[in-house]
């Protein structure tokens, strides 16, 4: 089975070229070809176009070798009457799906991406936990997704297609990215390629609910932004609703980050959704803002988007409120999302796809 091009670096291409053609040249018919690819910062059309500059002799050896068929296609989609948010339903080679979200905001637009067909941490309150693990995706239907999706808005009427480019990626679809930290970290490399798609690190956010060591591994090989799904100051209550906290208690993680709060330079995000009657009382806050105490922290507040089946339910906003001035009054940066998306099922724990092949 060839190796897919979308799934190699530019560096990839570069020891390949150099392999057959000799090192001296490389590197400049590596810039070329991935210029190709990506059209520098802008995804203009599948098959890519190359420019008649790019070595022919590279280039056929490239696609001799390597498969250029986009590895999924949109298959349906659907578009948010309250705030114009797109979910895209992809088709894999396999048959699996995959949901990735559209998200229009002031000056940005911003994809959800997914990293697994399914997800094996089973938390309590998240509905593609539920599907359980089925693959994880390649580094090629990671970036492919941001490759499907810029072709698709182009075609679109709607709020999505009036901006000039996706410019905002955050992992935070289907799957733990760090379940899948090999394939996660080459899809990095790619997307922020100067030659390529030119993704700034600081447009990129990893979220993840704590998986050790890939958490070290993540925070010393890239640049990207980390979001960690908290949902609890308590270990015993947390690992009732996020099971990973049996393996991974939360006190190990938090010294991750501030182990490597210096290097890392910014504010990390933390993620915490609000459970009614669960996590959400003056206590919870009073020991959330302890915990993070001494760290640079910008505290995201997400009130749980119900779904079919779920156990638990979304607090009143005024309970929300109270919660977040807590948390305020105690030197803490937060924010309180109310999800888009809510209305087509694309907002935070709602994407599930069921589809085996």
């Amino acid at each position: 089975m060839q190796e897919h091009i979308l799934g190699i670096t530019r560096k990839n291409i570069e020891t390949l070229i150099s392999g057959r053609f000799g090192s001296k040249s490389a590197p400049a018919r590596a810039n070329r070809l991935f210029e190709g690819l990506y059209g520098r910062g802008a995804v203009y059309a599948w098959p890519p176009q190359f420019p008649p500059e790019a070595h022919q002799a590279s280039l056929e050896m490239i696609r001799e070798s390597h498969d250029f068929t986009l590895p999924m296609r949109v298959s349906r989609s659907e578009n948010s009457a309250m705030d114009g948010s797109s979910k895209l339903v992809m088709t894999l080679g396999d048959g699996r799906e995959i949901e990735t979200v559209l998200i229009p905001e002031r000056g940005r637009l911003t994809q959800c991406l997914s990293t697994q067909v399914g997800c094996a941490q089973g938390c309590r309150f998240c509905q593609t936990g539920r599907m359980g693990l089925l693959r994880s995706l390649t580094a090629a239907e990671i970036v492919g997704q941001v490759i499907a999706a810029e072709l698709w808005r182009r075609e679109q009427s709607g709020v999505v297609s009036e901006y000039p480019r996706i410019n905002n990626l955050v992992f935070m679809g289907m799957g733990e990215p760090l379940d899948n930290l090999d394939e996660l970290l080459s899809a990095i490399d790619i997307l922020t390629d100067t030659q390529g798609l030119q993704f700034s690190h600081n447009k990129i956010t990893v979220s993840s609910v704590g998986l050790l060591p890939q958490l070290r591994r993540l925070l010393a090989e890239s640049k990207a932004c980390l979001a960690l799904s908290l949902h609890s100051p308590f270990d015993a209550e947390r690992s009732k609703v996020m099971p990973v906290n049996k393996a991974h208690p939360l006190a190990e993680v938090i010294e991750v980050l501030r182990e490597n709060a210096e290097s890392y330079g910014r504010s990390y995000m933390i993620q915490y959704t609000m459970l009614k009657n669960v996590n959400d009382s003056t206590a919870h806050a009073e020991a959330l803002a302890t915990l993070l105490k001494g760290l640079k922290v910008k505290i995201n507040l997400i009130p749980l988007n119900e779904h079919e089946g779920a156990a638990f339910r979304r607090p009143e906003l005024a309970r929300i409120w109270s919660f977040r001035d807590v948390l305020k009054s105690c030197g803490h940066v937060v924010t309180v999302r109310l999800s888009k998306g809510r209305d087509i099922a694309a907002a935070c724990g709602q994407l599930i796809k069921k589809t085996t092949p």
